[in-house]
């Protein structure tokens, strides 16, 4: 194998965080040299700006739950903020409730002489009315929800990638583990 198929494999593995110290110092050494490709010109910039900052960058012990503690927070808000807004609606749907409940109680005149008014003394017109009174409210509930069906279809997709969500994280997680282990071998 030829020494520029080796480098671009080591930076491969580099970009990836899977690089020892030691290919990293070869990658170092070979960018600090003078006959470096074209299409290499990038990634020696990288190496070059990385040696001229000697100082040692001092990683905190507790990084790895700080960051963890942060996403879970993060995650927590999200789902706090889907709770509230279940709350907000069902808060709505008692206080239209409550006004309804203290209008047809206390506001009307007399509430038996209005429904005295719209009552329908022959049962069978009555069960036709109301037959016709919710085929009516059913035909337009159906049209309106009619439009929504799209919506079922991208429910029903998030519903089988909120699995990826749970791995996502857990990735996460392990890459800041393996930071943190990277840090913590790093010699002085």
């Amino acid at each position: 194998m030829d020494k520029l198929t080796s480098i671009k494999e080591l930076l491969d593995k580099f970009y990836e965080g899977q690089t020892s110290l030691e290919e990293e110092l070869h990658l170092k050494e070979y960018f600090l040299g003078d006959n470096i490709p074209e299409e290499l010109l990038e990634d020696k910039e990288l190496f070059v700006s990385i040696s001229a900052t000697s100082e040692h960058i001092e990683v905190p012990d507790n990084l790895n739950s700080s960051l963890i503690e942060a996403i879970s927070f993060a995650e927590h808000r999200e789902s706090r903020v889907k709770r509230i807004n279940l709350y907000s609606f069902s808060g709505l749907a008692a206080g239209l409730a409550i006004i309804l409940g203290v209008y047809f109680a206390f506001l009307r005149d007399n509430p038996t002489e209005v429904l005295a008014e719209y009552t329908i003394q022959d049962e069978e017109v009555a069960y036709l009315e109301a037959k016709r009174a919710l085929t009516y409210v059913s035909a337009k509930l159906n049209k309106g929800t009619a439009s929504l069906e799209p919506l079922g279809q991208v429910n029903r997709s998030m519903k089988t990638l909120a699995p990826l969500k749970k791995i996502s994280s857990g990735r996460k997680e392990l890459q800041l583990l393996g930071n943190v282990e990277k840090a913590a071998n790093i010699k002085l």
